[in-house]
C-alpha cells in the first residue's frame, strides 16, 4: 500500500506507458542535472499545475504544485504549462482565462523547479484567446515565445506564432511571425501544442492537430522543420508521426527532454506527451506517455516507427493505490479542489475537517480516478454521536476533542465527480443516507434510507467497474456492507476535457463542517 504521497511508478525501470498514470494532459518536462521535473494541465482544479519529480524518466512522484494558491487574476482553464530552464532562472509559461476576459498566456519564475514560484501574470491575451506556450531561441540565440491563437473556438484558423521576448523572458517585444497553420486534411480545425527542438542545425516544430478531447477525439502529432526559427517551415509528408493504435487513442501535445532511463544508458531525446488509454478512455483522462525519438535517413524524426505510442506495460501496470489516514497537518499533494472555491481544510490526528467557505454552499476535495478501469474507494464519515478533534491553528496550542457533526441542513459524503456540476454521491443528511446526483443545475435524490445506528461509525464505499457502472454501499463495521440504491450508469459524467475524480463533499446552506477519516482508493 502506498502512502498519502501518490507514487506513480511502474514495476520495471524501463520505458513502459503511461509513465505518469491518470488525468495529466499537455505534459511538460525538464531535466536539471540528474533529476527530471514534469507538470501538466490542471484545468478547473486547484492547486494549479501539479509538479512531479523523477530520477530516471520512469518512476515519478507527485511533490506539489506550481501554484498552491490560485493566481488572483485568473478564473479557470489552467492549461498547458511549459517548464523552462534558462540561465539561472526557471520559468513556467502557462495558460489561464482572465477574470472576465480571454484565454491568456502568463509566466511565473522560480530559483528552483521545486519552487516557490512567483507569478508575473499575463503577457499575451488575444481576443480569440492565446494558448499552448513554448519557448525557443533562434539561430542567433535570441529568445522567442511560441504559441497558438485559439481560433478554433470560433471556427477560425489556428496559426502558431513566434514573437521575440525581452532579455528577462517576462515580456513580449517586436512583432509576431506566423510559423504554420492548419492547412492539411489530417489536421482538421486545429494545430496546437507546439514544441521546438533544434537538431543538427535545423529547427523541428512538433505539434498536435485535430480534435483533442472526449469520445470523438481525433488528435495526432505531426512535425515540421526549418533552417531558421521564423521559417519557411516544411511539414513532414509522413504526418502524423504519432496516431492511434490498439492501446492508445488521440496522442499528442508534448515536450522533449534529453535524458536516459537508467544509469549508464546513452542520453537520447524523449517526447513526453498525452494519450487516452483505449481501456478506460475518457473516464481515466489523458495520461502522460513517453517515447524515444529516432531519426530517419532523410532527417525526419520518428516515434516507434510510426506505430503509435509505445504499448509496453499496458497489461502489467502496478495498481495505483492511495491511502490517506489524515495524520499529517498538511494535506497530501494528490488532493485537489475546484477552482475559485477555496475550501477551509484542516488535517491531523487521523481526521480531515472540510468547511464550506463564506459566500458558498459547498466544499469538495478530490483525487483523480486511478489509471485502471475498476476501482473501489472508501471513507469514514464522522456522525453526530462521534467525538471529533478540533485542530488548533496554532501548532503551539494543544488540539482539543469535541463534537463536530455535519449540520443537519447539509449533505456530506463520498462522490464521483466529473466537475462540480456533474456529480454522484452517497452521503448523510438529517440522519438519512442519501444517494444524490447533480446534472448541471438540476439535482435529485435517487435513493434514501434512515441511518439505523447513528452512534456508531459510518463507512461509505463506491465501486466503479470498467464500463463506469457505479455501486455505492455503506457499513458500520467494514465487514457487512449494504447496497445503497441501484447500480448507476455514469457514462455521461466526464467533462469534455478531463477524467473523473473521487471526491469528499459537503453541500448546503451555512458554513458547515464535516469530518472524514481514513480514505482508501484501490484497484478492484
Amino acid at each position: 500500500m502506498r502512502s498519502a504521497l501518490l507514487n506513480l511508478s511502474l514495476e520495471e525501470p524501463s520505458v513502459s506507458n503511461p509513465v505518469i498514470p491518470g488525468d495529466h494532459p499537455d505534459p511538460t518536462i525538464l531535466r536539471v542535472g540528474q533529476r527530471y521535473f514534469a507538470s501538466a494541465t490542471s484545468g478547473e482544479w486547484s492547486p494549479q499545475f501539479p509538479l512531479f519529480e523523477s530520477p530516471d524518466l520512469t518512476h515519478w512522484s507527485m511533490t506539489g504544485a506550481i501554484f498552491p494558491i490560485q493566481p488572483a487574476w485568473a478564473e479557470g482553464s489552467f492549461w498547458a504549462p511549459e517548464l523552462v530552464h534558462d540561465g539561472k532562472q526557471f520559468l513556467a509559461y502557462y495558460v489561464a482565462r482572465a477574470r472576465g476576459g480571454p484565454l491568456s498566456i502568463a509566466v511565473a519564475t522560480a530559483a528552483s523547479p521545486r519552487g516557490p514560484w512567483t507569478d508575473h501574470g499575463p503577457i499575451l491575451a488575444e481576443p480569440l484567446g492565446s494558448i499552448d506556450p513554448a519557448f525557443a531561441r533562434d539561430e542567433h540565440g535570441d529568445p522567442f515565445l511560441i504559441w497558438k491563437t485559439d481560433g478554433n473556438s470560433e471556427q477560425k484558423p489556428t496559426p502558431i506564432w513566434a514573437q521575440p521576448l525581452t532579455p528577462d523572458l517576462l515580456h513580449l517585444t517586436g512583432t509576431p511571425t506566423q510559423l504554420i497553420t492548419n492547412d492539411e486534411p489530417w489536421e482538421g480545425g486545429v494545430v496546437e501544442g507546439p514544441y521546438i527542438l533544434r537538431h543538427e542545425g535545423r529547427f523541428y516544430l512538433f505539434y498536435a492537430a485535430n480534435a483533442c478531447c472526449g469520445r470523438e477525439c481525433q488528435y495526432a502529432e505531426g512535425v515540421a522543420r526549418a533552417d531558421r526559427l521564423l521559417g519557411p517551415w516544411e511539414k513532414n509528408p509522413a504526418n502524423p508521426i504519432i496516431a492511434d493504435n490498439h492501446g492508445w487513442r488521440c496522442p499528442g501535445h508534448g515536450t522533449i527532454v534529453h535524458g536516459h532511463t537508467a544509469p549508464g544508458e546513452t542520453y537520447q531525446d524523449y517526447l513526453l506527451y498525452h494519450a487516452y488509454p483505449r481501456e478506460g478512455t475518457i473516464y481515466i483522462g489523458r495520461e502522460a506517455v513517453l517515447d524515444q525519438i529516432a531519426w530517419s535517413p532523410d532527417g525526419w524524426p520518428t516515434i516507434n516507427a510510426g506505430q503509435g505510442p509505445n504499448e509496453r506495460g499496458l497489461d502489467r501496470l502496478a495498481p495505483v493505490d492511495f491511502e490517506d489516514n489524515f495524520e499529517s497537518r498538511t494535506l497530501a499533494p494528490s488532493w485537489q479542489w475546484p477552482v475559485n472555491t477555496y475550501p477551509t481544510i484542516t488535517t491531523g490526528h487521523g481526521e480531515l475537517h472540510l468547511t464550506i467557505p463564506a459566500n458558498r454552499q459547498s466544499a469538495m476535495i478530490a483525487v483523480p480516478a486511478p489509471a485502471i478501469p475498476g476501482y473501489t474507494a472508501t471513507v469514514s464519515l464522522c456522525t453526530a454521536a462521534e467525538p471529533s478533534v478540533v485542530l488548533s491553528s496554532d501548532s503551539a496550542q494543544p488540539d482539543t476533542p469535541t463534537y463536530n457533526p455535519p449540520p443537519e441542513t447539509t449533505w456530506s459524503g463520498l462522490s464521483i465527480v466529473g466537475d462540480p456540476f456533474n456529480t454522484i454521491g452517497l452521503g448523510l443528511r438529517r440522519g438519512d443516507l442519501e444517494l444524490w446526483q447533480r446534472k448541471g443545475d438540476t439535482s435529485q435524490i435517487v435513493w434514501s434510507q434512515p441511518i439505523d445506528r447513528p452512534e456508531t461509525p459510518l463507512w461509505l464505499r463506491v465501486f466503479s467497474s470498467g464500463d463506469l457502472k457505479l455501486d455505492f454501499s455503506w457499513s458500520h463495521d467494514q465487514q457487512t456492507w449494504s447496497k445503497a440504491g441501484d447500480t448507476i450508469d455514469a457514462s455521461d459524467l466526464p467533462a469534455w476535457d478531463r477524467g473523473l475524480r473521487i471526491g469528499l463533499m459537503i453541500e448546503g446552506p451555512g458554513r458547515g463542517t464535516v469530518t472524514f477519516r481514513h480514505f482508501l482508493l484501490k484497484a478492484g
